[in-house]
């Protein structure tokens, strides 16, 4: 009797989580001894004993104080955004105004220059003016091995123009690493399309810029709590610029990496609105996630509700129901890293077809207006989001509750960074390996997906007898992606934009290599994949 489509997907999430990948996929509930991590944990014995504590509240005061040790400027060893020039693709017209620029006048300047007078020199100010900052940083292409970041897209190709689902990308991050701080950011655009990606990018451009000159400047920062006030005004600069740049919505975390006072030890101080993700991988701790206090990990929510956002959302306000400060201690070898939910949600065990929900659960989730993320795959071919995507169900894999889903999602990053994909390791060494791994990871999982999606037959369509294609019409389209509504159910994975971006904590020296890093790869053998699960 030949396996069914469920066993073989059962089968293909094995092979990403135990050592063994030719096991038989009916092990996948043969208890503890079979090394599958879910099953270890439902059982016991992969319950975490202590890990380092980590505060939040909803503002600075409701956190304690610690002190913060000598901040060393000047060094920027890596500074990096994206994707497709991230937050330097906004707030431009600011930039030309500078004293460089000879047709700016200023009116505190007495002296008049003439016309001709600028003709003359307007060829040595144009190659003598320095390049100007953009955020407080002059060269936003150097990544580090330490310190990194990249985005790519998890949604279909159209089979005839080959443009992805979904563009842009509407996800925009930004990293500057300094011998002992960092700053990292991410903004992810709710919903689709130009306006969600103008409010991401002015989010961190606005964000980014605030934080270089209020912190980095000069250097005073002298407790956590001056931290947490810098990083909420952040956040105001971060909300005007998408209002002056026009933008949409949009979530931001963004992360202070700074060293503690009479210590060897760093804080980490978080301000986050929405549901983009920040957590911190450690070979002794594993990886915890520091913003869990943005969001109740003991109650059942709905992926589509990106609980809050910065933007005009309620005329010019923005919805800040999540706004959390979070802070923890990290040591020498950490990393911090932030993520969008398009990587997030795909190591939960619900969604990568490890686990199901308990039957009433997938009638009670509700998503209030606002805040709402639409399926771009289903906006840009005119159909509404499959509900059978979110809530499959199946008497064959365990059931979850909430606080479980949370702490197995962990779990697979956890064993993911320390074995690897095959599960013989090596275990993540630095911020770019583990940027590459959590891509490649969402990008795997969710191949199956794509393939179906990609169909040529549920575009187009050939007349018989000839090679002509003819695209279907509108209402046909949206016929024949409905029909593959139960099979989109039955493969793991969500397709969205995904996005990490990664500081490894420590004091840098300059030995390392500071060679250029070419671009990560993100494995795309999809076909491969595909036959495996199907």
């Amino acid at each position: 009797m030949m396996p069914s489509l469920r066993k073989k997907v059962a089968g293909f999430i094995r092979q990403l989580s135990v050592n063994n990948q030719n096991e038989n996929v009916d092990q996948i509930d043969s208890g503890p001894s079979s090394g599958c991590f879910i099953q270890r944990y439902l059982s016991g014995h992969d319950v975490k004993q202590t890990e380092p504590v980590i505060l939040h509240g909803r503002n600075p005061h409701e956190l304690p104080r610690k002190n913060i040790g000598t901040i060393i400027l000047g060094n920027q060893f890596s500074a990096v955004t994206g994707p497709d020039g991230g937050l330097t693709m906004v707030n431009r017209h600011q930039r030309h105004l500078s004293t460089s620029d000879p047709d700016v006048d200023y009116i505190d300047i007495q002296q008049h220059v003439s016309d001709q007078e600028r003709k003359n020199t307007d060829g040595v100010q144009q190659m003598s003016s320095p390049p100007s900052e953009v955020a407080g940083v002059l060269d936003w292409s150097r990544p580090h091995p330490r310190a990194y970041g990249a985005a790519t897209t998890l949604y279909e190709r159209h089979p005839l123009t080959k443009q992805h689902a979904g563009s842009p990308i509407a996800d925009c991050f930004a990293l500057v690493a300094r011998t002992n701080s960092a700053i990292l950011t991410l903004a992810d655009g709710v919903n689709w399309g130009e306006k969600a990606c103008i409010a991401a990018r002015s989010a961190v451009h606005g964000c980014v810029d605030y934080l270089n000159k209020a912190v980095f400047t000069s250097g005073n920062i002298t407790n956590t709590t001056e931290v947490f006030v810098s990083l909420l005004r952040s956040f105001h600069a971060a909300h005007s610029l998408i209002l002056q740049e026009a933008g949409m919505l949009t979530t931001l975390t963004t992360a202070l990496v700074l060293p503690l006072a009479d210590s060897d030890r760093f804080v980490t101080c978080i301000c986050n609105v929405g549901d983009s993700l920040s957590y911190v991988y450690s070979a002794q701790h594993g990886v915890r996630e520091i913003t869990k206090g943005s969001h109740d990990i003991h109650c059942m929510r709905d992926m589509r509700d990106a609980l809050g956002a910065l933007g005009p959302v309620d005329g010019q306000n923005p919805e800040l129901n999540n706004l959390t400060c979070s802070m923890t201690e990290v040591e020498s070898g950490d990393i911090v890293f932030i993520t969008s939910d398009g990587v997030s949600d795909n190591f939960d065990p619900v969604v990568g077809k490890f686990a199901v929900l308990p039957p009433s659960e997938n009638l009670n989730l509700k998503v209030p207006p606002g805040t709402v993320k639409t399926s771009c795959t289903a906006a840009n071919h005119g159909t509404s989001k499959f509900p059978c995507e979110d809530f499959p169900s199946s008497s064959s894999l365990p059931t979850v509750q909430a606080y479980q889903r949370h702490e197995l999602s962990l779990l697979r990053m956890d064993d993911l960074l320390k074995n690897g994909v095959s599960g013989n390791g090596p275990p993540c060494q630095d911020a770019k390996t583990l940027c590459e791994m959590l891509l490649d990871f969402a990008t795997r999982l969710t191949a199956a997906k794509r393939h179906i999606l990609e169909d040529p037959d549920l575009y187009y369509t050939t007349v018989e007898g000839s090679t002509e294609v003819t695209e279907l019409s509108r209402a046909e389209q949206r016929s024949r992606r409905r029909k593959v509504c139960e099979k989109l159910a039955m493969v793991p994975g969500k397709l969205d934009h995904a996005t990490v971006v990664a500081y490894q904590v420590g004091v840098y020296r300059g030995n390392e290599n500071d060679g250029g890093i070419s671009a990560p790869h993100i494995r795309s053998d999809d076909d491969l994949l595909v036959e495996t699960v199907l």
